[in-house]
């Protein structure tokens, strides 16, 4: 009985045990531990896939980092500013603002140039080298038409907003200081200085480690412009001589060499570039929006658009940082004139920008010295429509000589017109006999083969050097001569090409050949109509120095016949002797 008793003590002793602590675990429940964020999850996840593993503090934890005060919700703003630059006779105010949604650069326009349209035509807006931005935090795919904008990549262990909402922790009248943390205690810096007197802008990036875990990111800044009509156009009717009214590119300084993707083509296929990059820009006719990294450390180029936005992104190498630790990223960025000898001052081969290749060929020694050349004129006239026509003066002074030469050749050429149709009625089935004899015949009367048509190939390169620079230097855009409103566009009343159809004309007239009345005839009408539907299409600049090349050589050739004697071999001498 007693062992029966004492085994019911225990039953009873265990069951009020058992009920006891059941009570005390629903009366004093145990505190849960807080919640592992994603953010922290993923940081012990990076840590072991960057090779920390090693580290068992950093490999295993799971615990909270030290409390931070992570960034919240933001009012966004804009904060402008503007400056002047001169250099030289160039004096080109600026506007800008920069936006603490994202911290890029919100606007910058340059109220003295303005956009043009679709149909080639200025319009009332300024020249704008960065678009705005909605301040809607939601929308993440507008940080990519962010200029300077930046985002974190996949690679980042901590939580990165598309659009970071910084705080502004500091301003003055050329800085601005943002700051983000976020909600792991990484904090992101962004700090911008202006120069007032220039088109550049020094900025700096730092992402600072405050977290109690090794944290990982890869970052990525960009240069972004929204393709406007007049960009998306594309070429004329005559795509190799009326090029668009404007053009966007981006552009990536790799390996010494300016690599150059139209935004049309991004839109079909992205480029990237990763050796040597010192730079990347979207490209404009005359205008250029750069991102220079200023690190040792080689980034990556890419370039890339997406509906009406071209983008260019220097994207940085995978960072590793222990708690903290910072690493800070250097730029400059430059927006404004694409002027080769502004561009120079920037010290990071920024100069390569200013394209002066054409058909293959480059130019750029031909078109530097043209260039130079119309800037004394301007100097001493004042504008640069009389500036090209002193261009179109000293250039036919300077090949006076050879064009006497030549005029002089194609007037002994048709003087032997008579001869040389002699020879082909007499060797008519012998084509080498004939050449062989034509050959003999002009070395008996000093007739150069090459005489007549030199000074035209010499003038080629000459045309095709100031097609470019027209098409390159900023300082004839949108400047007006006669009725001419802007000398980089073609003549909106068809004045000019229809002059030079008529002046070409007589031109034809009264130059010497040794065609048969049949081609002569031809070419009467078609060369002169030829040359008017591509002057329809070219700048007025060139047209003006065309035409007035083409006068010059009316008279030069007037001169040649008057001093030599009637022609015997021109169209009008055949039609008098007719």
């Amino acid at each position: 009985m007693q062992e029966d008793s004492s085994k019911n003590r225990l039953l009873l002793t265990a069951a009020l045990c058992f009920l006891v602590m059941m009570g005390w675990n629903v009366l004093f429940p145990k505190k849960r531990p807080n919640p592992v964020t994603p953010g922290a999850v993923a940081t012990a996840t990076a840590a072991v896939d960057a090779g920390v593993a090693g580290s068992p503090e950093v490999a295993t934890a799971t615990v909270a980092a030290p409390p931070v005060v992570p960034t919240v919700a933001v009012k966004g703003e804009t904060f402008p500013f503007a400056g002047r630059v001169e250099y030289a006779d160039m004096k080109v105010p600026y506007e800008l603002s920069i936006t603490n949604i994202g911290g890029g650069i919100q606007t910058y326009v340059l109220p003295g140039y303005k956009e043009r349209n679709k149909d080639n035509e200025a319009t009332d807006d300024p020249i704008s080298l960065a678009d705005p931005t909605s301040f809607d935090v939601r929308d993440g795919a507008a940080v990519t038409a962010q200029m300077a904008g930046i985002q974190f990549l996949d690679e980042t262990t901590f939580t990165v907003p598309k659009r970071i909402p910084f705080e502004v922790v500091g301003k003055t009248e050329d800085s601005l200081h943002l700051r983000y943390t976020s909600p792991e205690g990484v904090v992101i810096e962004r700090e911008y200085q202006m120069r007032p007197d220039s088109f550049e802008m020094e900025m700096a990036v730092t992402v600072r480690n405050g977290s109690s875990q090794t944290q990982r990111h890869r970052m990525q800044i960009q240069a972004a412009l929204k393709a406007t009509e007049a960009m998306a156009r594309g070429s004329g009717f005559l795509a190799n001589f009326q090029p668009p009214p404007d053009h966007l590119q981006g552009l990536c300084y790799a390996d010494g060499e300016v690599e150059r993707k139209d935004y049309t083509a991004l839109k079909k296929e992205s480029s990237s570039f990763k050796d040597g990059v010192q730079w990347v820009a979207m490209d404009r006719q005359y205008f250029l929006s750069a991102i220079i990294s200023r690190d040792r450390a080689t980034p990556e180029c890419q370039l890339s658009a997406n509906g009406d936005v071209a983008r260019a992104l220097l994207v940085m190498g995978t960072e590793t940082l222990k708690p903290q630790e910072e690493k800070r990223y250097k730029y400059t960025a430059y927006l404004g004139v694409k002027k080769e000898s502004v561009l120079t001052l920037v010290d990071a081969n920024l100069e390569g920008a200013v394209d002066y290749k054409i058909l293959g060929m480059n130019l750029a020694p031909l078109c530097t010295g043209l260039l130079w050349i119309l800037s004394l004129f301007h100097g001493f006239t004042g504008s640069w429509g009389v500036a090209i026509l002193g261009l179109t003066l000293l250039v036919k002074l300077v090949l006076f000589p050879l064009n006497q030469r030549s005029g002089k050749s194609m007037r002994a050429m048709a003087a032997l017109r008579p001869q040389l149709e002699e020879l082909k009625s007499k060797y008519p089935d012998d084509k080498q006999r004939q050449n062989e004899e034509m050959m003999r015949l002009y070395k008996d009367h000093n007739v150069s083969l090459g005489g007549g048509c030199l000074p035209m190939l010499i003038q080629m390169p000459i045309w095709f050097a100031l097609y470019r620079s027209l098409w390159v230097s900023v300082d004839l855009y949108q400047q007006g001569f006669l009725w001419v409103a802007d000398l980089t566009t073609r003549d909106p009343y068809w004045i000019l090409p229809v002059t030079l159809v008529v002046v070409m004309f007589i031109q034809q007239k009264m130059t010497p050949t040794t065609m048969d009345p049949v081609q002569q005839k031809m070419m009467q009408y078609t060369m002169p109509a030829m040359f008017g539907i591509m002057m329809a299409a070219l700048p007025a600049g060139l047209c003006f120095y065309i035409l007035t090349n083409t006068l010059l050589t009316i008279v030069q050739q007037h001169l040649i016949n008057k001093s030599i004697g009637p022609m015997g071999g021109s169209p009008a001498a055949q039609e008098a002797k007719a």
